[in-house]
């Protein structure tokens, strides 16, 4: 039986060099349990390491370089690390004390939930969203070769059924690993192509030294690993956080446990803007306290007419404490608010919640 051409991405896999033997494939859920077995530094068989990595992020539209800096990373393989990112004229690290207890560097001018999403988890996690898949989710397996590697790639068989209103590229990329050794070669979604060259191994782990994220076939994000070790006897100092610390948010991420609310209400929509009929949807960054209560963390995106006023409202509002393995822990999301000018309509039709999909009802 020959296999029909895999598209990664925006790049073709070659479709003369997709012919294989499907009797001869294993099953998709073999593969991707084995893969992540194999790929990245994540998870509780984790091994202590210390990591040196260099990152270049650039503009797609234009090509050129937005920001670069270094990540370094001490972690004991426990759910304890330390994260440290030093740009040209700003650093700022980032300690996990346990699972649920994160804290960073007071006043620190990077943008570390960004730096995380962009930087670490592309190196040290791939296969994040992976790791909660269900076991019932049905999966599909595709096998060939691209660019001289035979792969074996795994996608969700009904994405958009199973997304339940989300954008399926946000929670069910392809996964495409290495036939021989099993680990991630490529991560596809219907824009984002994703390769990882230039293995290293740390305990029964192999960790990519080369990352490059390609949105459109334009290059994104240039990652490489320049050093990576297991971690040092006496780096217990480096896994304390030091100086002047302030908790950091866990990020609430498509797939997680939905946040939910005990009180959101209708936002006033300021009369100049009505008057003048703008529209728009504003997406406030929040933080949800242990407690349930909300605060804004950043800057609102919207119309500037009606930012302002989404952000006084939504700091009003209350969620249940988000637990963690029983425990409440602070939260980070975005609250969007739809200043659609039609009859409020509460959570899930003008107000959504960024990382997830809307309720069944």
């Amino acid at each position: 039986m020959v296999l029909k051409s895999i598209r990664i991405g925006a790049a073709l896999l070659s479709s003369a060099a997709m012919m294989v033997a499907a009797a001869q494939a294993p099953t998709a859920r073999s593969v991707l349990n084995e893969g992540m077995k194999t790929t990245g530094l994540a998870g509780a068989d984790a091994p202590a390491y210390h990591l040196k990595a260099n990152y270049t992020l650039y503009d797609i539209r234009s090509g050129k370089e937005t920001e670069s800096g270094t990540l370094e990373v001490w972690s004991s393989g426990s759910g304890v690390w330390h994260r440290e990112y030093t740009e040209k004229k700003n650093s700022a690290s980032e300690w996990s004390t346990s699972p649920i207890s994160q804290v960073a560097t007071k006043g620190a001018r990077l943008n570390l939930n960004a730096l995380n999403m962009e930087v670490a988890q592309p190196l040290l996690d791939p296969m994040h969203l992976a790791a909660r898949y269900p076991a019932d989710l049905e999966l599909t397996g595709q096998a060939g070769t691209f660019s001289g590697v035979v792969l074996n790639c795994v996608t969700v068989t009904y994405p958009t059924i199973a997304a339940q209103g989300m954008n399926p590229d946000m929670l069910f990329p392809r996964y495409c690993f290495d036939a021989k050794s099993g680990v991630l070669r490529y991560t596809t979604t219907s824009t984002v192509i994703t390769a990882f060259t230039g293995f290293k191994t740390v305990g029964s782990r192999q960790v990519a030294t080369k990352v490059q994220i390609k949105p459109y076939n334009r290059l994104g994000e240039d990652l490489e690993v320049t050093m990576l070790e297991p971690l040092p006897a006496g780096s217990d100092a480096m896994l304390k956080p030091a100086g002047k610390t302030v908790d950091f948010p866990l990020a609430h991420e498509p797939g997680d446990p939905p946040l939910v609310p005990v009180h959101v209400a209708e936002c006033e929509y300021p009369i100049e803007a009505r008057n003048n009929q703008i529209f728009g949807v504003v997406s406030v960054p929040v933080v949800i306290e242990k407690d349930g209560k909300v605060k804004g963390n950043g800057p609102a995106m919207g119309p500037y007419q009606l930012s302002h006023a989404a952000e006084d409202c939504v700091t009003n509002y209350r969620f249940q404490p988000y637990m963690v393995n029983g425990q409440p822990v602070v939260v980070s999301d975005a609250i969007e608010y739809n200043f659609d000018g039609k009859p409020y309509q509460g959570l899930n039709g003008t107000i959504t919640i960024a990382s997830q999909s809307p309720a069944r009802k």
